[in-house]
């Protein structure tokens, strides 16, 4: 090559009908060759004689780049710095063929500009897949309902314990075939084997996860004297509901309103959540996206709140609500909610990772703080605010509130719900009853935003 090199990357030169050879891309400013270990010129060409040009990815910056000449060769490079060169290759090649790009194609460019998350419609095959993995799961609670007794006490049978092991078998294959046809393989350089370890770690890790929420829930629909059998069973054998009627029979006793103990909780939840939404979110936009003495000294001080259990700010909470003459009133549960660290910091590490590009192109239009904050910041950032509701609702809904709140027409109502597991052995049905009510508002919460969670964990580091 009678030109300045610019660009090279160590690799395997593969030419249908030859032996591989191992050497050196060598990419200059018109031309490129391929030179062995010895320094021999194994071929040569020049960008304009390219006809097609393909990449296909290895894995890190490592590709296979396949070049068609015009003179109908073709020859692969396997290149370590494969994604490098084949964007030099394609900046320099003249004779490129134009894409045409659809209006589709361009709006979608436009959305992904603006920071916008792109909604992809499933396929055949995804809606296929996913048919088949809610096929599964309904097999498994059937399972489940079959295994608790319910069936036979229905129909008036029983089956022996070998046939009912089989059945049990049966259906586990039949679930895991679905299960196993379902999911897509993703990593084509990936063994069979290595798939089916990775399923089988998350079954495992999913059902030792599960075990505490299904024992809960069985141990609620026991009758009282399958309550103390031992060995304890997971399933009940005679389901009954009977722990949550007399749970409202309970409730309806007391001389303080059980819609008022409702009313309390779901004040302070609301309330709560909402104010430490809109504080937490204010003050990350500052910190994300301006810079201001005293800025990083602060976010440090955030985080190095984040070390401290509410254990351990309970007493100091206690002193400044008294100093401020806030004891058993609403505030003295609202304000600490307000302050907590965990909100401003999700959401300010996610707001780094939105384009400076938008706030500066607001600023040009002549968009305002607030209207920038309002519009533009937090339906962008909105796996992270979904994610911190969730834990400022998880947080206030299981709070008792018993140091702070003394008068019965104020407490919550998981302080109601203590109150009755603490009746003694009579009421060990009703206080797994009220186990399964306390935690079902936050399960229930998780469930419907799981996906925005997971996404703001995984972006919560990345930055713009």
């Amino acid at each position: 090559m009678n030109e300045s090199i610019l660009t090279r990357s160590p690799g395997t030169l593969s030419i249908p009908g030859s032996a591989n050879a191992r050497g050196e891309l060598q990419l200059g400013e018109t031309s490129a060759c391929f030179v062995n270990r010895k320094g021999e010129e194994l071929v040569a060409f020049s960008y304009h004689d390219i006809v097609r040009l393909k990449n296909v990815r290895n894995g890190g910056v490592s590709s296979t780049i396949t070049v068609t000449l015009n003179d109908d060769s073709t020859f692969d490079m396997h290149l370590k710095s494969g994604l490098a060169c084949h964007s030099f290759i394609d900046k320099h090649w003249p004779n490129k063929p134009r894409q045409v790009k659809s209006r589709a194609d361009e709006l979608r460019r436009m959305a992904e500009l603006r920071g916008e998350r792109i909604q992809t419609p499933l396929s055949m095959s995804a809606k296929k897949h996913r048919n088949e993995r809610i096929a599964a799961l309904v097999i498994a609670l059937l399972l489940i309902f079959f295994d608790s007794g319910v069936v036979q006490k229905l129909f008036h049978f029983e089956l022996s314990t070998g046939f009912m092991v089989l059945i049990n078998l049966a259906v586990i294959a039949v679930i895991l075939i679905l299960l196993g046809s379902s999911f897509k393989r993703r990593r084509p350089n990936r063994s069979i084997g290595g798939d089916m370890g990775i399923y089988f770690l998350l079954i495992v890790m999913a059902c030792l996860m599960a075990f505490p929420l299904v024992f809960a829930i069985g141990m609620s629909l026991k009758p009282l004297d399958e309550l103390f059998r031992f060995p304890p069973t997971v399933f009940p054998r005679h389901a009954t509901f009977k722990n949550f009627s007399d749970l409202i029979v309970v409730m309806g006793e007391s001389w303080v309103p059980f819609s008022r103990y409702l009313f309390n909780t779901v004040f302070i939840t609301f309330v709560g959540t909402a104010g430490h939404l809109l504080l937490a979110s204010m003050a990350a936009f500052v910190l994300a996206k301006y810079d201001f003495p005293g800025g990083r000294t602060f976010f440090g001080v955030v985080t190095t709140a984040l070390m401290f259990s509410g254990y351990v700010t309970g007493i100091p909470n206690y002193v400044i609500m008294s100093k401020l003459g806030m004891i058993d009133t609403y505030w003295a549960l609202l304000l600490p909610a307000f302050a907590a660290p965990i909100g401003l910091f999700l959401m300010k590490q996610f707001m780094e990772g939105l384009p400076t590009a938008l706030i500066e192109a607001a600023h040009i239009d002549g968009a305002g703080e607030f209207r920038i904050f309002w519009s533009i910041v937090m339906p962008n950032v909105k796996p992270a605010w979904l994610t911190v509701m969730i834990f400022s609702v998880q947080s206030l809904w299981n709070t008792s509130a018993s140091t702070v709140i003394y008068s019965e027409a104020k407490k919550t109502l998981v302080y109601a719900l203590q109150q009755i597991q603490a009746g003694g052995i009579a009421r060990t049905g009703t206080a797994a009853a009220v186990t399964v009510v306390v935690m079902i508002v936050p399960i229930i919460l998780f469930i419907i935003n799981q996906s925005r969670i997971l996404e703001t964990m995984a972006s919560s580091g990345i930055k713009d």
